[in-house]
Parts: C-alpha cells; sequence; structure tokens
C-alpha cells in the first residue's frame, strides 16, 4: 500500500480556526529526509504514523517544516481521532520523548499524557524578553508569576500580561526572540494574559526556528500555562482545568483544554487535549 496524507484541523474555536495538521499514513519505509521534506512541502507540523517499536499500540514523528520534533500534541490528538474512526483507538502511542497515555474524550477529542512540569528560575530582568516581544513595560501583569521557564514535554517561557489587547498588541523581532530562546533554553515564548475573553487565559506562542514565526495552538505550551497557574495560582488538590484560547490574533482562534494534577501543593501530572475535525 501506498502512504496517504489525511488533513485535519485541531483544536478550533469556531469557522477559521485551529491548527491544521497532515497526518501521513503508509510512511513507515521513509527516512527522516524524505518525512522531513514532507513536512517542508505541507508547510505545517506533520504527523508520520508508524509501528509501534515498543510497548504501544501506535508509533508517532512529528516534523515541522524545518526540523523533526520531540512532542506535538496536535498531532498527536489528529492522529488518535483519525485511528479511532477506523476502530483503530490507541490506549498509549510512542514518541521520540517514550510511550504517552491518550484518552479517546469522544469521537472527536482527545487528551494526551505529558509530564509532571520543570519550571526554571524566573527571569528578574523583563527588559530583553519584552523587548524581544515588542511589549511595554506596562504590559506586564505583575500580580499573576514571574516570567518563567515552563516544561512538561518541550521548555517555553511564560509570559504574563495584564490584557487581551496587550498580547495582540506584540510585534516580536524574532530574530531577537529566537536569540533569547537559545540564551534561556527554550523552544519557545509564551506570552498570555488572565483577563481572556471567554477562556481561562489567553495566549500567543512564537517558536523557535519552525518554519514560521506564530503558531495557532500549541498543546505542550498550553499544557505548561496549566501547570504554571496551578504552581502559582492552585487551589487545593485535585485535577485543575484550564482552558487556554490562542490563535486569535492571527484570525485563527484556537480553543485548548490543560489538566494538572495537584497533589500535597505540588503538580505531579500533566495532560491537554481538545477536539479535531478530519476535512473531506
Amino acid at each position: 500500500m501506498g502512504s496517504e496524507v489525511r488533513h485535519t484541523v485541531v483544536f478550533a474555536d469556531g469557522e477559521g480556526g485551529g491548527n491544521p495538521c497532515p497526518v501521513v499514513f503508509g510512511a513507515g519505509e521513509w527516512g527522516v529526509e524524505r518525512m522531513q521534506a514532507a513536512a517542508a512541502e505541507l508547510g505545517h507540523e506533520t504527523c508520520f504514523v508508524l509501528a509501534p517499536e515498543a510497548d504501544a499500540d501506535v508509533r508517532l514523528r512529528y516534523f515541522v517544516p524545518n526540523h523533526e520534533m520531540e512532542m506535538c500534541v496536535h498531532a498527536t490528538v489528529a492522529a488518535t481521532v483519525l485511528l479511532a474512526a477506523e476502530g483503530r483507538a490507541p490506549e498509549r502511542v510512542q514518541t521520540p520523548l517514550g510511550v504517552r497515555r491518550v484518552w479517546l474524550e469522544d469521537p472527536h477529542r482527545a487528551l494526551v499524557e505529558q509530564f509532571a512540569p520543570e519550571l526554571g528560575a524566573p527571569v528578574g530582568d523583563a527588559r530583553a524578553v519584552l523587548a524581544a516581544l515588542g511589549a511595554r513595560p506596562e504590559d506586564l501583569a505583575g500580580d499573576v508569576g514571574p516570567i518563567q521557564p515552563v516544561s512538561t514535554a518541550r521548555a517555553k517561557l511564560m509570559v504574563p500580561l495584564v490584557s487581551e489587547a496587550a498580547l495582540d498588541a506584540l510585534a516580536p523581532d524574532v530574530e531577537t526572540l529566537w536569540a533569547l530562546c537559545e540564551a534561556l533554553d527554550v523552544t519557545g515564548l509564551y506570552p498570555f494574559t488572565r483577563a481572556a475573553r471567554g477562556a481561562d487565559a489567553a495566549a500567543r506562542q512564537f517558536p523557535l526556528r519552525a518554519g514560521y514565526d506564530e503558531d495557532p495552538a500549541t498543546g505542550v505550551a498550553a499544557c505548561a500555562l496549566g501547570a504554571y497557574l496551578a504552581h502559582h495560582h492552585g487551589r487545593g488538590d485535585g485535577w485543575q482545568r484550564v482552558t487556554v484560547a490562542q490563535g486569535r490574533a492571527m484570525g485563527r482562534p484556537s480553543l485548548i483544554e490543560a489538566h494538572a494534577l495537584r497533589e500535597d501543593g505540588r503538580v505531579t501530572a500533566t495532560r491537554v487535549g481538545g477536539a479535531a475535525e478530519v476535512l473531506a
């Protein structure tokens, strides 16, 4: 059998929203160069569905136009929904980061297990971060938490802002932003605000040399934000659920659910997900 590309849109919050994700089946004999070239041609984060090599139901590899990724949540959601439609809903998915559990919530929605968060040292001097984002000092929210790297799969820099207006007005200098990412050892900046319309938070994601400058929906970043908020603002123990709006400034509104488990005041587990639509 030959290869087949199935097209999906993940995390859409209304018409025209979400993150496009091509999912490729039948590429078991492809090498890395061919997968990378396919992702570059398709122009989006692309998922390859492969036979597992570990104790899992399926193996996934993820490529953006410029490089391979260790984890892509929206691609995992897309692949899970597509496999479920064929009667092959996975429960354990092999990724470059190891085997992760997935939960099919309904035929169009899935949650993906991530890791307990790693919170890096807060950034004491905000000037370089604000300059890279094209933000003003007064845009920074001083009562939410520090500017801080957080990883539940890949490290993102959490930057709390006062409003969606401040968030929408950001105009990053991408070369400066990428240099800052490399200096802080993060894979993107995730400015956000808790003063969001119709969601617990709104955010934008500016990734490090992915082949595009902004992402309309980023599961690993939303999951890291959920862990950040549970760490700094969590109430009691148990699962804390946060809805994160992203992509609004791009005209591609998206909505992601991030879950963080607090036990004895510490965040010990995370998961993230949402809806996927299969295109004709």
